[in-house]
């Protein structure tokens, strides 16, 4: 099954629905040219499923970039019905919104493992 690069799952999900979102991303840095690469993944937990509303397979971006594409895509995947607070990362942006957020981001040898 192929998923289309930087597009979120055609759900209809409002935010006040939402009961945690899992931030899931893996980075790989190109030894030979020095930069890193990043896959993420974003899933809300509604009704006690998980269903993933962004995915994005390859992106350049080091350190903490994925959470500041995953607030980007998020944005445009979810109905915002309530307040978000405004700050560039997803992760601490829903944390003071008062929702649970689960982060996690590991680094991979390979590209292959993105």
């Amino acid at each position: 099954m192929t998923k289309d690069i930087n597009k979120a799952t055609s759900v209809n999900v409002n935010l006040s629905e939402v009961e945690c979102v899992h931030i899931q991303a893996r980075r790989w840095f190109q030894k030979s040219y020095g930069n890193t690469y990043f896959s993420l993944q974003v899933d809300v937990e509604v009704n006690g499923k998980l269903i993933e509303v962004v995915n994005v397979p390859f992106e350049y971006g080091y350190g903490d970039h994925y959470d500041t594409v995953a607030l980007q895509q998020f944005k445009g995947a979810v109905n915002i019905d309530k307040p978000l607070a405004d700050y560039c990362y997803l992760s601490r942006a829903l944390k003071e919104s008062g929702m649970t957020v689960y982060n996690h981001c590991s680094d991979v040898a390979r590209k292959k493992d993105l």
